[in-house]
């Protein structure tokens, strides 16, 4: 068994100061190359690593579209060896972590290049720190848990939403105890993002909703987490102003590939604004969702947004007026009160608009208690602006429920 350190504290619980005074650390080791058509240069990023064996971590649902097809082929065609490792589920799991790091380390493989949303992206991150840490994904959940670096991953996002490509988590569905670990350090980070718009051109229109409110998720987490800082805020800010004038456009018309820059600029800048922060308390109420249910995270992200910005409205007022800012909501002769409700409604009616299911829909009621007690033990709880215990939780999961009926909302789950 893999020594396993002793955690360090939470950087949220750690912190000293607020505001500009606040102390606080960020690391951004991603180099990005963003633009239409870079994904041709992956072979020219694979050998200045000096790799020869590389190993494409995808899903089946991207292998079977034909998108990597070419991918595969520039990459033997530059001599480099390629092994496929496509079975990657919606909320990855810790078992199949597991299969490609044996088979990885079978082949020897010194690079890996994840292809596809958020799962196959982080799966590839986690199998590149068991190949050199070894163990269990469960070993190294947590803040800085990591004794060794990573092999080195290049991301390719299909879709504008995760962030995963400049994200230092892993997110991993733990199938035992039926929780998402978040397994977090700078050293996750891929080395290199080839953030390609055109590859999103053929996501589905429920699929780019999805995976926009995502993205939108992370703005709105990093904006009112404890470890926020002006860089963060900035990029937050920016991130949901560009979500709200692109993210509609996008699923409207899937071909308008303005709104499919403006869409993968979005995901990307808030993806660099969580990965200077933390997420918060919107990720620790879908990932209990997600992890009991096994919804899309996206749908998941999408529904905690109102309910933990209606919770945390008391300490994140002013954060809230200006997303009601970035939103483009015209806030003249409003009080501070109401242009922040403005942007939590603003949330609300556009999950109605995109047509996310209601809570209601997601889960069952007999599970809140469950529910409660996942959400407060999720790594990113601490990191929320106001503190929030089971009982908490339960309440939120209550209200929105209660909410639900009263606006008389269904819908099916995704």
């Amino acid at each position: 068994m893999t020594d396993h350190p002793v955690h360090p504290v939470h950087p949220a619980l750690a912190r000293t100061g607020s505001g500009v005074v606040a102390d606080g650390t960020f690391h951004m080791p991603t180099r990005v190359q963003f633009g239409r058509g870079v994904i041709s240069t992956l072979p020219d990023e694979v050998k200045a690593f000096g790799a020869s064996k590389v190993m494409v971590v995808t899903d089946p649902g991207v292998l079977a579209t034909g998108l990597i097809d070419p991918i595969l082929a520039d990459l033997k065609e530059a001599g480099l060896e390629v092994t496929i490792f496509d079975k990657v589920q919606p909320n990855p799991r810790d078992t199949h972590c597991i299969e490609g790091a044996e088979l990885a380390r079978a082949e020897g493989t010194d690079l890996f290049v994840g292809i596809g949303g958020g799962s196959p992206i982080d799966t590839a991150k986690c199998i590149a720190v068991l190949l050199t840490n070894g163990g269990h994904p469960r070993d190294w959940e947590d803040f800085g848990a990591l004794q060794h670096d990573p092999v080195p991953v290049i991301a390719i996002p299909t879709t504008a939403g995760t962030g995963s490509e400049v994200s230092p988590s892993s997110i991993i569905l733990d199938t035992v105890r039926r929780k998402k670990m978040n397994l977090f350090d700078p050293r996750i980070c891929p080395r290199v993002a080839l953030v390609d718009p055109d590859v999103t051109l053929s996501v589905p229109a429920r699929l780019t909703a999805a995976t926009g409110m995502d993205a939108l998720s992370h703005s709105i987490d990093s904006l009112h987490c404890r470890l926020d800082t002006p860089a963060s805020d900035a990029m937050a800010l920016e991130g949901a102003r560009l979500n709200a004038l692109y993210l509609e456009r996008a699923v409207a018309d899937g071909s308008d590939i303005e709104a499919r820059c403006g869409m993968a600029q979005a995901s990307l800048v808030a993806g660099l604004a969580v990965g200077i922060t933390d997420v918060s308390g919107c990720h620790s109420i879908a990932e209990a969702v997600g992890a009991v249910y096994d919804h899309p995270h996206g749908v998941c992200c999408a529904i905690g947004l109102p309910m933990i910005m209606e919770y945390n409205l008391p300490e994140s007022r002013d954060k809230y007026v200006r997303l009601a800012h970035a939103f483009g909501i015209d806030t003249s002769g409003m009080d501070d009160d109401t242009a922040a409700q403005a942007a939590i409604d603003y949330v609300r009616d556009r999950n109605r608009r995109l047509e996310i299911p209601a809570l209601a829909a997601l889960i069952d009621e007999a599970d809140l208690d469950l529910l409660a007690e996942k959400a407060f033990a999720n790594t990113s709880t601490p990191s929320n602006p106001r503190s929030a215990d089971v009982a908490d939780f339960r309440e939120m999961f209550a209200r929105e429920l209660r909410l639900n009926a009263a606006d008389g909302q269904a819908g099916e789950a995704s």
